[in-house]
Order: C-alpha cells, then structure tokens, then sequence
C-alpha cells in the first residue's frame, strides 16, 4: 500500500482502492491485506494458492473463503496443523469461525481435531478415507483390504452380542495403539467408554471364558400370523 500511495503520489487509501478495483486486483490473506498483486501476475498451485516474498494469494480471496475451500476440495479433510502447513498462516480462529457458521463440520479423530466439508455427500467420502488412514487393515501380504472387506468387519460386528462386540472393540483399539478409542469408536459407531472398557476387560483378562448366552436368551421369538383357510 505505501508503495502504491508513492507511485501515484496521493496519500488517500481511497484512492487505491479505486484503481486497483479497475484493474480486478488480489489482496493477499497474509499480513493484513498490505499486499496487492494482479490476477495475471500470479502463478497459482493446484490448490488455488500463490506466494510471492513472504505476501500469499488465493483464487478464493480472503483467509476464511480459502480455508473452507481447501477443506470442501480435499480427500480427507483438514486438522488443524494440515491447513495451516498447507496456506502457510495461523488458521485456529478462521477455523473456530468457520465451525461456529456451519460452515465446516468438525469431528475429533485419534486425538485431534479434523475438519471435514458439511455438503452431506462429500462428507462421508472425507470421512471414510481420514479412518483408513488412521486405521489401516491390512492383510498378512501388508496389502490394504479392499472397502468390501472393511464392510464386512463392520456387519461381523453388528451380529455380535453386547459382551463380545465391547471386546471386539477393545482389541482393535488396543492393534491401532494410541488415539485408538476414539479411531475405533468412530468406525463402529459406538460409544467411546464402551471401547475402553473392553480394552481393559482384555488388560486385566477380567473375562469369563466359559460365560455363554443364555439359551433363548434375546429377542422373543416373533410369530408370524397367518389366516385360517
């Protein structure tokens, strides 16, 4: 801006911004808006992103626009310290306003906190990814199962009794290791307490090996009525 007032020899902030709206400038999300370039000065990345010297441009505009872009076009979503190594600034206020306007969703995934775009298809696909990356299964080959295999552990789930699923849970937090509660409660849609008390079920081996159903334990039986003929 004092470089602009110098050329043009005029001291009203005014001024410049009338000629730079002729001229369909940018104003860099760094550094206060001190910065202006022209669109066809800058030599956007991939991710809509452009730095030159220690000023940062985006196609989006502003901080707030950039980051909810970046969080809306990614595979998997954005934590914290993921956005700001991607745009090079301090995002945690943009990313609280972001969340309190709904306008990102925000779910704590192995400990921190990962925010995911609110379109509700694009979601569970951002979802989905950010879980095999935190908790990848892999066959004795070292080979990620495929998505049908995935799916197939989670209906195995469903069929187990109320016992038998909180220590199913518990040994795969216990594999993933640390954050692993969380990770596993999130894959299986069940409560976090719930995982933690299978996984110290199995530490303590406070488990009664011969401890069986009840027979016609569950659900009654539902008798289907036909008419008489």
């Amino acid at each position: 801006m004092k470089q602009l007032k110098d050329a043009l020899g005029t001291s009203v902030d005014m001024t410049i911004y009338r000629k730079l709206r002729q001229l369909s400038s940018l104003t860099r999300y760094s550094h206060q808006g001190k910065y202006y370039t022209l669109h066809e000065l800058a030599d956007f990345d991939s991710f809509g992103l452009w730095q030159f010297d220690v000023a940062r441009f985006s196609t989006y505009g502003t901080l707030l626009k950039t980051a909810q872009a970046l969080i809306e076009k990614s595979d998997k979503g954005y934590s914290l310290a993921e956005l700001r190594s991607r745009v090079g600034v301090n995002v945690k206020e943009t990313l609280l306003q972001l969340q309190k306007q709904h306008r990102v969703y925000r779910e704590e995934i192995a400990g921190r906190y990962v925010y995911f775009s609110v379109d509700p298809q694009r979601l569970p696909q951002q979802h989905l990814l950010r879980l095999e990356e935190k908790l990848p299964l892999r066959t004795a080959e070292g080979d990620v199962l495929a998505h049908e295999v995935r799916a197939a552990l989670i209906l195995f789930f469903s069929v187990l009794d109320e016992r038998q699923r909180r220590l199913y849970a518990g040994l795969e937090s216990l594999r993933f290791g640390r954050g692993g509660d969380s990770m596993i409660s999130s894959l299986l849609n069940i409560d976090n307490h719930t995982v933690a008390r299978g996984r110290r079920e199995l530490i303590q081996r406070d488990i009664e090996i011969d401890r069986i159903r009840k027979k016609r334990g569950g659900r009654l039986p539902i008798k289907k009525n036909t008419p008489d003929h």
